[in-house]
C-alpha cells in the first residue's frame, strides 16, 4: 500500500499562494515571504521544481518573485513608520577580449558607489555598498539564492561581512558583473531608465578603473537584482560545459563515424522560463531503432525573456566552431500545463 505523508508548512503555503494567484486574489508580500523562508532553508531546489511545472504566466510570475524574494530585505526599524528595504543588484559589463591571466577585475568601492549614486539617480537617503571586485560568470556560477538573500541579509544587519566569492574564475563569455547593494530603499524596486549619457558616463567611470572592461555603454542596460545575473551566469556555464561535453564525445569517435554523425540538439518548451536541454549523437547507418551512440544529461536553463531558439543557437555555434558541421535542432513541444 502506498503510503502518503502531509506537505510541510511551508510547501502548504506555497501551494495556497499559488491557488490565490490562480483565482486572481494573491497576496504578493505574503508570497515574497513564503518564498524567502524557502530560500532561507536552502529549498532553492523545491522552488525551481515547482517553477518547471507550472504553465507560462504562473511561472514568469513565480520567476519574478523568488528573484526579488532573494534580493530584498525589509530593514529593522525602530519607529512606527513603513520599513526600508535593503536590495542587491547587477549590472552587466562588457569585457575586454583575450583577456590576460590572473584576473584582476578590481575597482574602487567608494568611486564606485558615487558613480552608481549619480548616474542611477539613487535616492538621496540611500548608502550605496559595492563589492570590491567585478564577478565573472564562471565565479557566480557556484553560488545560490540562499547565499545571496544571507550576504544581503547580514548587510543590512550592518555586519562585516566578506566579499560574496573568494575566489575569481576565468569567464566563460566576456561579461563581468558589478555587484552591489542598496541600504535604506524606500521601496524594494530598482531604477528602471538609464537614458544614453548616463549609460556612457557611467561606464567610462568604471572603465577608468578596471581596463580590462570594454567601452561599449550600447550594452549597458539598467541594474536587475543580483538573482538574474546569477541565473545568466548558470545558463552560460552549463550550455558550455553541455558544448564541451558534446564535442569530446563526438571528437573521440572513430574518424569513419564521426564524418557521418549527426548532433542532435533538444531543447523542450515547458513554460518557455525554466527547461531542460540535452543532446545527442546519432549515427544514421545504425537501424532506425538502435536509437542515439550517446545522450547527454538534462541541462536546466532560464529562459525568461529568451526566444525559445536561444539555447540551440548557442550550442550551434559552439560546435561549429569544434568543427562539427552536421547538426539539427529540435525544439520538444510539451502539452499544456
Amino acid at each position: 500500500m502506498l503510503s502518503w505523508s502531509r506537505p510541510d508548512p511551508l510547501t502548504r503555503d506555497l501551494i495556497h499562494l499559488i491557488n490565490a494567484r490562480r483565482h486572481d486574489h494573491g497576496d504578493t508580500e505574503a508570497a515574497i515571504d513564503t518564498l524567502q523562508a524557502f530560500i532561507e532553508q536552502g529549498r532553492e531546489q523545491d522552488l525551481l521544481t515547482v517553477l518547471a511545472a507550472l504553465d507560462e504566466e504562473m511561472a514568469e510570475w513565480m520567476f519574478d518573485l523568488v528573484a526579488e524574494a532573494s534580493c530584498s530585505v525589509i530593514m529593522d526599524s525602530s519607529s512606527d513608520e513603513k520599513g526600508s528595504y535593503a536590495v542587491m543588484a547587477a549590472l552587466e559589463l562588457p569585457l575586454q577580449a583575450n583577456l590576460g591571466q590572473p584576473l584582476r577585475l578590481k575597482i574602487d568601492p567608494m568611486v564606485t558607489a558615487e558613480l552608481l549614486h549619480r548616474h542611477l539617480q539613487i535616492p538621496a537617503g540611500a548608502v550605496v555598498r559595492v563589492e570590491p571586485r567585478l564577478l565573472t560568470d564562471a565565479t557566480l556560477e557556484g553560488l545560490t539564492l540562499q547565499m545571496l538573500n544571507e550576504h544581503l541579509a547580514n548587510i543590512a544587519d550592518s555586519q562585516r561581512t566578506p566579499a560574496i566569492a573568494s575566489r575569481l574564475y576565468p569567464p566563460v563569455e566576456n561579461t563581468a558583473f558589478l555587484f552591489f547593494e542598496l541600504i535604506g530603499m524606500p521601496d524594494p524596486g530598482l531604477p528602471d531608465s538609464l537614458e544614453e549619457p548616463e549609460r556612457r558616463a557611467l561606464l567610462e567611470g568604471l572603465v577608468e578603473q578596471c581596463a580590462e572592461l570594454a567601452l561599449a555603454p550600447d550594452t549597458l542596460e539598467v541594474p536587475v537584482y543580483a538573482s538574474y545575473a546569477l541565473f545568466d551566469a548558470q545558463n552560460a556555464v552549463r550550455l558550455h560545459r553541455l558544448a564541451d561535453e558534446t564535442a569530446a564525445v563526438w571528437r573521440d569517435l572513430d574518424p569513419m563515424v564521426r564524418a557521418r554523425t549527426i548532433v542532435h540538439l533538444h531543447t523542450q518548451c515547458g513554460n518557455g522560463v525554466y527547461m531542460p536541454v540535452w543532446t545527442d549523437l546519432f549515427d544514421p547507418e545504425l537501424p532506425e531503432d538502435h536509437g542515439p551512440v550517446w545522450t547527454s544529461p538534462d541541462v536546466w536553463v532560464f529562459t525568461a525573456d529568451l526566444p525559445i531558439e536561444w539555447p540551440g543557437e548557442m550550442l550551434t555555434n559552439r560546435l561549429l566552431a569544434e568543427g562539427c558541421t552536421r547538426f539539427e535542432n529540435h525544439i520538444v513541444e510539451t502539452p499544456d500545463n
